[in-house]
């Protein structure tokens, strides 16, 4: 009888250790840690996953069955039903949460620019220095934030805020999040009066919460596979050159790039001279009518959809400089981002960041 009552013990202190060890699992923010690689997910409805998504595990649980390259599977802390934790697709257009939009809102930018939808580019960041908006960015890793170098080149506190869409509205269908500065890391050959080299990354204290507002851009491997006939910029910048004012709610213009040879003889006509010649870290874009990044904007992402999918985008450039703005005769100036892969993949090893999180 002893020995019965014994083994009934030990099966219940078993079952019991089981149970916790599953609930601290799941009580974790979705994250699979083995030695430096750090895995991310993000909660959705199992038919918002990835076309290979099978569904339920065996025992109904609302995990992610499924591995993204040699990664083991990563358990969420998912509350819904039917919520799994999949795995994080850089660069794809957010599932929009329509807030109702004011009628008297000024839907117009430089003339051919809109409001962006809420949640739709979730990757987009604004970065404030002493609480007040400086500069746009974006959301590469959820750790680590791409800007232009020009915008925290000098000292101060930052703070990076990501899901913002409305900055004067107190009340937004999902709620954005800040989190404070560890590292700045601007490249070694930036050039403050040139701007040439104009990158820099971001390394935050705390991750983002990846959600539906809050998401990763991909990155350019080798030669981008984009549609550069149709990428778009977004930010919170002016509405005009000299006498315009920041936006209060997030804009987007589609513009083309253009090749080099065509933007260093624009610019030379129109202002640079005969002797300009664009640097190879930079690529051109715009060049329409009101159609351009303008002050405020820098920072921000370029981005173009990748060929065959047009709701999924690739950051190709990096918001740096112009003439003017919004000029029919004056494209916008990006920071090339092709040029610097090898430079971003090695500042991300350097501290321990997966770099396959931006890739696709």
């Amino acid at each position: 009888m002893d020995s019965v009552n014994n083994k009934n013990f030990l099966c219940v202190v078993y079952v019991l250790f089981v149970l916790f060890s599953t609930i601290h699992t799941l009580n974790n923010f979705s994250i699979y840690s083995e030695e430096s690689h750090v895995q991310y997910c993000l909660c959705v409805p199992f038919w918002q996953c990835k076309e290979d998504f099978s569904g339920l595990d065996d025992n109904g649980l609302g995990v992610d069955v499924r591995e993204r390259s040699s990664r083991p599977r990563s358990f969420s802390s998912c509350t819904g039903d039917l919520d799994v934790c999949c795995n994080v697709e850089c660069g794809k257009k957010g599932n929009t949460v329509a807030p109702i939009v004011n009628k008297k809102i000024d839907k117009r930018i430089l003339g051919d620019a809109t409001i962006a939808e809420f949640a739709e580019f979730p990757w987009m960041l604004g970065i404030l220095k002493g609480r007040v908006y400086k500069c746009g960015a974006s959301l590469i890793h959820p750790k680590v934030s791409l800007t232009a170098a020009h915008c925290v080149s000098s000292p101060g506190d930052y703070v990076i805020r990501a899901g913002e869409w409305h900055w004067e509205r107190q009340t937004e269908p999902l709620p954005h999040q800040d989190r404070d500065v560890d590292n700045i890391i601007i490249h070694e050959d930036f050039h403050p009066r040139s701007l040439q080299y104009d990158i820099a990354l971001i390394i935050l204290k705390k991750p983002f919460k990846l959600t539906r507002n809050v998401g990763i851009i991909c990155l350019p491997q080798g030669i981008p596979k984009v549609n550069l006939s149709h990428c778009v910029v977004t930010g919170w910048g002016k509405n005009s050159f000299r006498k315009g004012t920041y936006q209060p709610v997030l804009k987007k213009v589609v513009l083309p790039v253009i090749s080099r040879s065509k933007c260093t003889e624009i610019l030379q006509n129109v202002r640079l001279g005969p002797m300009f010649t664009l640097h190879d870290s930079f690529i051109c874009a715009g060049g329409e009518t009101n159609k351009d990044a303008c002050k405020g904007d820098g920072g921000g992402p370029l981005i173009c959809s990748l060929e065959g999918k047009p709701q999924r985008y690739q950051q190709v450039g990096i918001v740096s400089w112009g003439l003017t703005c919004g000029m029919s005769y004056a494209p916008g100036v990006y920071v090339n981002l092709v040029m610097f892969s090898e430079w971003i993949d090695k500042k991300m090893i350097e501290h321990k960041l997966d770099i396959d999180i931006y890739k696709h």
